[in-house]
């Protein structure tokens, strides 16, 4: 599928500078960040607490992962909130109040040699740095950094600085502005896992190249990608275009699907955690869409509502009739404005009436547009009606399911519009459990 990705329309060159969002008077902290981790509150209407203070805890996991208080304030209720992955969860809600101890103050920066490998570990688990590389799977990168060490095989670590989907350019934007903070963060993951190589996957339109010739950037890798098509962030697409490129020659490692893949906005929170001491409280979120008067890139304290957001940067152009978290293809629409930030949200489009497609779900015409577009070459159409109708299947052909990458081709190409992508994530689910 040929790609509309405003990177390769040279759309980040438009963009300047990025901005600190105003602090809001409450913030809204779902008890939920990560996929498949719930959390123990610790604390109680009432309580007083710092910016960065721990306001509840992971139960069940082998590492301890710590949700913090995005601002000082005094606990006003634990209630339940809509999240924007759709899922109603406990948050903890926040009036502001009090000095704050991270944001405003001078932050002396840790070298790579003042800090263990296993001190890097708990710092990123214990900090609550969520790997948002699949957005609909974030995970404390911590904890996945534990999982790759148990296999007792050296892994790469492969940074993408560009957006897996074509309407997002969150990522790209933080590798223009952060790069420098980025490649540090990359070195401190890379020893967290004794890497035997660090490869930036980059748009072969990155805005400079020559940066990777500089000797103090010599430990880094370039791997040049054509996002031009759409799925070209996959770990499969990836290790693909390795295998096939020339760096792969000058090279003493090979990538493979097991190393450990980051993004941009990822390697950034490593660094701000390893080098400066700050736990994940906030986050740089793109928001963007032609309700907007403008786009921007903007730092948002975790837990600021998205009405917070669009009030503070001039309110609406027009109303949207669709609100979409994470990009058109790989993200998802949420109903409420009162929806807060949270760590894996990326980014934030409001889209008008004029640009929200047909939604109504039809009968499945078997046009075969699922299968031709499917990068991988299952048939969704005959795994959905495997799920939703029950129709029972060969257990080899139900189990290709896992071969999905979720690049979401076959629901944009569906004249029905059947939730192809999705039924099969659950068949995938399901499999893996049994």
């Amino acid at each position: 599928m040929k790609s509309n990705n405003p990177v390769v329309s040279s759309v980040i060159k438009d963009y300047t500078y990025s901005q600190r969002a105003f602090l809001p008077r409450i913030v809204t902290v779902p008890l939920s960040q990560e996929d498949g981790v719930s959390y123990n509150c610790l604390v109680n209407p009432g309580d007083v607490v710092k910016e960065g203070s721990v306001i509840a805890v992971s139960e069940g996991t082998k590492s301890l992962i710590n949700i913090h208080s995005p601002l000082p304030g005094t606990v006003t209720e634990i209630s339940k909130c809509f999240s924007p992955d759709g899922k109603k969860d406990s948050s903890v809600k926040i009036k502001f109040r009090g000095s704050l101890s991270y944001l405003g103050k001078k932050h002396n920066q840790k070298d790579l040699d003042s800090v263990s490998k296993n001190s890097i570990i708990d710092i990123l688990a214990d900090f609550g740095v969520i790997n948002t590389f699949r957005t609909e799977h974030p995970e404390n990168l911590g904890v996945q950094i534990k999982s790759i060490l148990e296999g007792n095989e050296r892994r790469n670590l492969v940074v993408r600085l560009f957006d897996e989907d074509p309407y997002r350019i969150t990522d790209s934007l933080m590798a223009k502005f952060f790069f420098d903070q980025i490649v540090t963060g990359a070195r401190f993951a890379a020893k967290a896992i004794e890497a035997k190589g660090v490869v930036f996957a980059i748009d072969n339109h990155f805005h400079d190249k020559e940066l990777f010739n500089k000797t103090e950037y010599n430990d880094i890798r370039a791997l040049e990608m054509n996002i031009r098509r759409y799925p070209c962030g996959t770990p499969r697409e990836i290790v693909s275009s390795f295998d096939r490129g020339s760096l792969k020659r000058s090279c003493t490692f090979t990538l493979s699907k097991k190393d450990l893949f980051c993004d941009a906005s990822t390697i950034y929170e490593v660094y701000k955690a390893v080098a400066l001491g700050i736990p994940s409280i906030d986050k740089y979120v793109h928001f963007s869409g032609d309700c907007l008067n403008a786009s921007c890139l903007l730092e948002v304290k975790l837990g600021t509502t998205l009405r917070d957001i669009v009030s503070q940067i001039g309110g609406f152009a027009k109303e949207p009739a669709l609100v979409v978290v994470n990009g058109l293809l790989c993200g998802n629409s949420v109903h409420s404005l009162d929806v807060p930030i949270t760590k894996y949200v990326k980014s934030v489009e409001f889209s008008s009436k004029n640009r929200v497609i047909d939604e109504q779900i039809h009968t499945c015409i078997n046009c075969g547009n699922c299968r031709s577009a499917c990068p991988v070459k299952l048939s969704p159409d005959i795994l959905y009606n495997n799920t939703v109708y029950f129709k029972r299947l060969p257990e080899n052909f139900a189990a290709s399911s896992l071969a999905c990458i979720e690049c979401g081709l076959c629901n944009t190409v569906c004249p029905a519009r059947l939730p192809l992508c999705q039924i099969i994530t659950v068949l995938k689910h399901n499999l893996t459990e049994q």
